[in-house]
């Protein structure tokens, strides 16, 4: 009898459909270089939507596990050597011990919006960590204080969080002993590695004032989140340093998401042609590419009409929409860079802190900037 998923984990579902997948395949039901079941197929067995099996069958492909041909479908390849000795003891991480928790809010991986960007960090550290010889252990956590429970029940050799968490997962983590490290978050609990939100917005501020646009909307996220706080620094910085003021009414707030980037364009759309803004700076790619579909449905072409920037990188909406300017937060480096941080800790070799270290943002220019005469 084949297995099914259990809606009541804490488990996000496209990771039971990974975890069920890949048993079935080293349980030899799918033979090497035979097919997989369609994404039909597996919507239909596990009673989800496409995009959430494609996210299963994803992490599949980048572990070399499965290849993806279009028109063909999903062929299961063979085993190669990086799979049959991929750490350095050459015994899988889970039976040497080396655990490493990573934390996650679980509310993080109930938003459709805010779910891809914690997929990509978790699954970084997926990868990165086994390179180094890790078993990572991915622990959701509600507001009430479960990290210690982890700890004990698991013997972690140390402990990384995800974004923001709730301070009782803080003071367990730091009541443990262990090293730690928050990343996407500052902590004045211990080392904390986030990308240099203030510079990145800065940046984009002094693109769009130096190509001549003066009436530009700022369509910003969360009032109390870092990054927003942050963004917005940059952007009043560059702002008070050429001696101009922010305008009220092209502040518009949102809760980060891709609907709130379509009713900000309403907002924009309904203003008087006069003070209509040339150029939208949302504050991450959902919200630019939710102002961008309706302003493309208006009538507006981008950007010979109106310039539209965004935040973050996001290449989920590239079979929907061209590729915007953007910036990437370098999420990589800040995997690669914690990841190392950890292991050096472990061995005695980085010093034990409180941190915040910041990784370079970079502009990627995808032409959505129009320069006024």
């Amino acid at each position: 009898m084949k297995k099914g998923i259990d809606r009541s984990s804490k488990t996000p579902i496209f990771r039971q459909i990974y975890d069920i997948l890949l048993s079935e395949m080293i349980g030899g039901i799918y033979a090497v270089n035979g097919n997989m079941p369609s994404e039909k197929e597996l919507c239909l067995r596990f009673d989800v939507e496409r995009n959430t099996v494609r996210k299963a069958l994803q992490i599949l492909v980048e572990e070399k596990r499965i290849t993806r041909i279009p028109g063909i479908g999903s062929r299961v390849l063979p085993a190669g050597e990086a799979k049959k000795n991929p750490f350095p003891s050459g015994r899988p991480a889970a039976e040497t011990g080396r655990i490493i928790i990573l934390v996650t809010q679980i509310d993080y991986l109930h938003s459709p919006d805010g779910e891809s960007f914690h997929y990509r960090l978790i699954h970084g550290f997926e990868k990165r960590l086994s390179r180094l010889g890790y078993n990572l252990l991915f622990k959701p956590a509600g507001k009430d204080g479960t990290v210690a429970e982890t700890v004990r029940s698991t013997a972690p050799q140390g402990i990384i969080f995800d974004s923001f968490n709730q301070d009782t997962h803080y003071r367990e983590a730091v009541r443990s002993g262990l090293p730690c490290i928050s990343v996407n978050h500052y902590t004045p609990f211990f080392t904390s590695i986030v990308s240099n939100n203030f510079d990145g917005a800065y940046r984009i501020a002094e693109l769009l004032t130096g190509a001549g646009h003066d009436k530009i909307a700022f369509i910003t996220g969360k009032s109390s989140h870092q990054s927003n706080m942050e963004r917005l620094s940059g952007v009043q910085t560059l702002y008070a340093a050429r001696g101009v003021s922010l305008r009220p009414e092209y502040l518009i707030p949102s809760d980060w998401t891709f609907a709130s980037g379509a009713l900000a364009a309403e907002r924009i759309l309904s203003m008087k042609a006069a003070e209509r803004p040339t150029a939208v700076f949302a504050f991450n790619d959902d919200l630019a590419y939710g102002c961008y579909s309706v302003l493309e449905r208006r009538g507006l072409k981008i950007p010979e009409d109106i310039s539209v920037v965004g935040f973050d990188k996001s290449d989920r909406y590239k079979d929907m929409f061209p590729p915007i300017t953007t910036v990437d937060v370098n999420l990589d480096a800040i995997v690669d860079y914690a990841s190392w941080y950890l292991d050096n800790r472990f061995s005695g070799q980085a010093p034990e802190t409180c941190a915040k270290i910041q990784i370079d943002t970079t502009i990627c220019d995808n032409g959505t900037i129009k320069a006024l005469a």
